[in-house]
């Protein structure tokens, strides 16, 4: 039978359906505990039920609502089984659990997450301009331009790929406290303006753009910036706008390189000031799975504003090399 009309390609092998749709549902477990914990009450994290709201009555205690099951009605008092035993106590203690939307609002006042949250967007949006701007030149210098060691200077940006991270912590902190960066933004922002990873994958987009495109402007006296600005830039949003969500996405995640550079309160990133709720609310996980949720809110928007763009300038970077 052929292919339905606008479909691409061959048919996707019904045998991988059910595999992928479980191997999703496992990755996409823990960021659901995560969801359902931060509407908990701190008594009932880790009471097993993925819902407790749902059909579950609740008592207070010492270290908050815990769900109870009533056993017996006894006039004005309630026999309840919380854990494995059996407890009486009065009617009107027993009370729906509802969803804790304050763990939000505490997490939220515990510390300053809204001077984080612009120190952390300032920080990505800069390292996501800075690396639009860097790598999309050195793709195009890498696509187009003609100069003696360009292959080989591509792989030595290719072998870079290759470095641990961790490697290059020492040497790049001891440059930026040589420079006296240190604590500052530009200290954070200044080391990932490159990435050999957005070079090549912008390279390999300018690759599949015509380069009929490109002469034609030549021949009405373009040069080579001018193509750069007016043919190429504009025909590359798919690969930008995927290489500006990984970046962005790994910047405001970032929590290793901001907390070395970094020890000003007032300079902190949100991943930062999320180590500070833990410190707050030690053992409180109701409230650290709702400080998570509001740390993670930006990238999660990010990607799904860009994931039809995501997809379509990762695979049209394999289609000429």
């Amino acid at each position: 039978m052929p292919d339905r009309p606008g479909r691409q390609g061959g048919r996707f092998p019904a045998f991988l359906t059910i595999p992928l749709v479980l191997l999703s549902l496992w990755y996409a477990a823990p960021f659901a505990w995560a969801a359902v914990t931060s509407l908990k009450h701190p008594g009932m994290v880790f009471d097993g039920r993925w819902l407790p709201w749902t059909r579950s009555d609740s008592i207070s205690t010492r270290g908050g609502r815990v769900a109870v099951r009533v056993v017996e009605e006894k006039g004005d008092s309630l026999v309840v089984r919380a854990g494995e035993g059996l407890r009486t106590v009065p009617r009107g203690d027993v009370e729906r659990v509802s969803p804790r939307w304050s763990n939000y609002a505490e997490a939220w006042n515990a510390v300053p997450f809204g001077r984080y949250f612009l120190n952390s967007l300032l920080i990505a949006l800069a390292v996501t301009l800075g690396q639009i701007v860097v790598c999309s030149l050195g793709g195009y210098a890498f696509a187009r331009l003609e100069f003696r060691g360009r292959d080989a200077v591509f792989f030595l940006y290719l072998a870079a790929l290759m470095i641990p991270g961790p490697v290059l912590t020492v040497p790049v902190y001891l440059f930026l406290r040589a420079c006296r960066l240190l604590n500052t933004y530009t200290g954070v922002i200044l080391p990932g303006l490159f990435s050999a990873y957005g070079t090549f994958l912008l390279r390999q987009f300018f690759l599949t753009i015509p380069r009929e495109l490109e002469d034609a402007a030549r021949i009405d006296g373009a040069g080579a910036l001018r193509v750069y600005m007016r043919i190429i830039m504009p025909l590359s949003g798919p690969a930008l706008a995927a290489l500006a969500t990984f970046v962005f996405i790994g910047s405001w995640n970032d929590f290793f390189w901001p907390s070395i550079v970094l020890t000003d309160p007032d300079k902190l990133t949100v991943t930062l000031g999320l180590a500070h709720v833990n410190d707050i609310f030690v053992f409180d996980y109701a409230r650290l799975m709702a400080g998570s949720m509001l740390c993670i809110a930006p990238a999660i928007l990010m990607y799904l504003l860009f994931q039809r763009f995501i997809t379509r300038g990762v695979v049209m970077t394999g289609l000429k090399g």
